[in-house]
């Protein structure tokens, strides 16, 4: 047993935890522990970025939201959807953290942080990761 839940609780709350377990031990895919993307590098190992060989400093959940929407390279993400991902739960209705950190991380990574080219918003539903850069 790897998780508790205490009644009562919420049926959202366990399937998203059901799926957390399910993400971690369902696949023995190995996943790309360095990850380029133009002059944009994420290594999985280290936990660092850099774009050009400069170091980007970015909080340890940043780097998580970073990773998941590069793994998804391409994807729209809705903000639930990068949750899900990133913390094994749905996002609370009102959150708007995400957003918060994107841009965060837009002005770690982007040249132009107003004028983004890596992490785009899909204005109503998430953020997509541009395959395509610099």
């Amino acid at each position: 047993a790897d998780d508790y839940l205490p009644k009562p609780f919420e049926p959202r709350e366990l399937l998203a935890r059901i799926r957390a377990v399910l993400r971690r031990h369902g696949t023995t895919e190995a996943q790309p522990q360095l990850m380029q993307f133009g002059s944009l590098q994420i290594d999985r190992d280290a936990r660092t970025v850099s774009v050009a060989d400069q170091p980007c400093e970015l909080t340890s959940y940043q780097f998580d939201l970073l990773v998941a929407l590069a793994e998804r390279a391409g994807r729209v993400l809705t903000r639930d959807q990068i949750m899900e991902a990133v913390r094994g739960r749905e996002l609370d209705a009102f959150d708007r953290s995400i957003d918060v950190h994107m841009g965060r991380i837009r002005a770690a990574i982007e040249q132009d942080p107003k004028t983004p080219k890596r992490i785009l918003t899909v204005r109503g539903v998430g953020y997509v990761f541009a395959r395509q850069q610099d």
